[in-house]
């Protein structure tokens, strides 16, 4: 008999060289987090969902070596098959589809609490250690910084799990804290900033939201932010812990660094001059109306995405208004009617098939 983790812990992946030595990056990453999960005796799952894999490569589960383990966790990998991911806009470019790959494990999910983690991020000791508590509320969403470090070269996949975390605490050159939001946007203070990596909540308010919102192209923009929203508009209430932290290792595809606003010259005339007479909610509503100023990201020029104030901000406001018929995803969210391949390359002692 299975009994229920604590917690379940969703990644996405897909073995296509996204980084330099990114399986190298992935199998060390999760070591570390089995080790930390161990080590603070907490029953729980991690799942990687393989979405689209490569025909041409390996699967990432065939490439994991070992991840040690004394019992607490199990490591689950779930295989997407590539015809979920053909005809979304922009998927010859892009193998993966962020959103509908974190759902599928959401979806999936045995633990009483889940939270997505982008799987090439660090949890500090701190955080695993108050994980370890076990004082998690359902009534709350929890919610931490994350810390994006610069490290000289790779020799830190080589460093043993103390002395990474010292490294990346030294090394680290931006934290990702809390953001003060436009009071014209009429939305909850909540905080967003980097919340992709970090968005802990209990199942059932997961499926109550239907994770994260349905996106036809592979940008997938704004739907952490959107599901946090989502979740305080069914009555969480988030919880900002100060003192743990997740770490990042900066590489050239994060995600600040390859998003741009994309004006047309009426557009920031327009907004210049309403702005400079205090006619800021005006310009603002109009920005949601004509969805303007649109996105470009590097790399999928092709997609002009819309605005933060069309894609983000208005649905804020709406779950501000506590507007819970407003449904970002399908009823049969994260494939929940098709049979999945997957794969247990780890096994906890309470997970006995």
């Amino acid at each position: 008999m299975v009994v229920q983790p604590y917690l379940s812990i969703v990644g996405w992946a897909r073995n296509d060289g996204y980084t330099p030595n990114y399986e190298k990056r992935l199998e060390h990453a999760l070591g570390v987090l089995v080790r930390q999960l161990d080590k603070h005796k907490v029953p729980s799952e991690l799942i990687v969902v393989e979405w689209n894999p490569p025909p041409d490569r390996p699967l990432l589960a065939e490439e994991m070596g070992s991840l040690g383990g004394t019992g607490n966790v199990s490591v689950r990998f779930i295989v997407v098959p590539p015809q979920h991911h053909e005809g979304l806009q922009g998927w010859r470019t892009r193998g993966m589809h962020v959103n509908n790959a974190a759902n599928v494990g959401i979806r999936r999910a045995r633990g009483k609490f889940v939270t997505p983690k982008a799987l090439d991020t660090f949890y500090s000791e701190q955080l695993v250690a108050r994980l370890g508590q076990f004082t998690l509320d359902d009534g709350c969403v929890y919610r931490c910084d994350r810390l994006d470090a610069r490290m000289e070269d790779e020799s830190w996949l080589d460093l043993p799990d103390d002395q990474l975390l010292a490294a990346l605490a030294r090394s680290t050159v931006h934290r990702n804290d809390r953001l003060t939001h436009s009071i014209d946007w009429k939305m909850r203070d909540l905080h967003t900033n980097a919340c992709g990596d970090f968005i802990l909540m209990s199942t059932q308010r997961w499926h109550d939201i239907r994770a994260y919102q349905k996106d036809p192209s592979v940008l997938c923009l704004d739907s952490d932010s959107i599901a946090l929203h989502a979740a305080a508009a069914q009555g969480a209430s988030e919880i900002h812990w100060q003192d743990e932290c997740i770490y990042k290792v900066i590489h050239g595809n994060t995600h600040a660094q390859r998003t741009a606003t994309v004006w047309k010259d009426w557009q920031l005339r327009l907004d210049h001059y309403l702005v400079a007479r205090h006619r800021r909610e005006l310009a603002m509503s109009l920005r949601v109306w004509l969805d303007y100023p649109r996105r470009r990201v590097r790399g999928l020029e092709e997609i002009l995405a819309p605005s933060i104030e069309r894609n983000f901000v208005a649905k804020a406001a709406r779950y501000a208004r506590n507007d819970t018929s407003f449904a970002t995803n399908d009823a049969d969210w994260g494939l929940a009617r098709e049979t999945l391949s997957e794969r247990t390359v780890l096994r906890a002692a309470w997970d006995t098939p």
